[in-house]
């Protein structure tokens, strides 16, 4: 009887292999919808928006999520800038 403990391997190592750069594109997509989200904060154009982004985050917890977001916005500049034909649909 044959053993497919390897060929299971295989096929899971080749799709993780085939999903990598979607991933990586899933995370630059996520990192410009936080930035849309906080620009319509910031820019309070849905104050409906920012008022429930206030009643359910501390001032804190909004400067942790700003501390974050500094961080995706450095990261999508490089990935724009750098790395566009890896993200770019």
């Amino acid at each position: 009887m044959a053993n497919f403990d390897g060929s299971i391997a295989r096929i899971n190592s080749a799709y993780d292999a085939t999903n990598l750069l979607q991933l990586m594109r899933s995370v630059y997509h996520n990192a410009k919808n936080v930035q849309a989200l906080l620009q319509r904060y910031v820019g309070n154009t849905d104050p409906v928006f920012t008022g429930a982004v206030n009643a359910l985050f501390t001032a804190s917890e909004r400067a942790e999520l700003n501390t974050m977001a500094q961080q995706l916005n450095a990261l999508v500049t490089d990935w724009e800038t750098n790395h566009i034909g890896a993200v770019s649909s």
